[in-house]
C-alpha cells in the first residue's frame, strides 16, 4: 500500500477512534456524590446535570441569588450542556432556594 493510502486511511479513520475513546471515557466517569446536595425537588437533576461535567463539590461551594444560578446554567449550556426548558426551571429553582447567599 502506498504510504499517501496509509496516510488517507489513518486520517479517515481518526474520528472513529476520537469517538470511542470519548464513549470509553465517558462510561468510566463517576457518578456524582448526590449526598452532598440537600433533599429536594431538582436534586437529582442538579446531579445528573451539573455533576456530568464537573464534581458537585462546585456547585455547593458557591452562594448564589437565582438570577446568578441562571446566569452560570446559561454558560454551561453555550459550553455544551443539553438541558431542556423544564429542566433549566428545576435547576434554577433547586439551586437558588439551596445556595442563595
Amino acid at each position: 500500500m502506498p504510504p499517501t493510502a496509509r496516510v488517507t486511511r489513518l486520517f479517515l479513520s481518526l474520528p472513529l477512534i476520537c469517538a470511542a475513546a470519548i464513549s470509553v471515557a465517558a462510561a468510566q466517569a463517576p457518578a456524582p456524590d448526590l449526598s452532598l446536595l440537600p433533599a429536594g425537588p431538582g436534586r437529582d437533576l442538579v446531579g445528573a446535570k451539573c455533576g456530568t461535567c464537573h464534581t458537585l463539590a462546585i456547585v455547593v461551594g458557591q452562594r448564589r441569588d437565582r438570577a446568578a444560578w441562571e446566569q452560570s446554567i446559561d454558560q454551561m449550556i453555550g459550553r455544551g450542556a443539553e438541558i431542556s426548558d423544564a429542566e433549566y426551571e428545576a435547576i434554577a429553582a433547586y439551586l437558588g432556594t439551596n445556595f442563595a447567599p
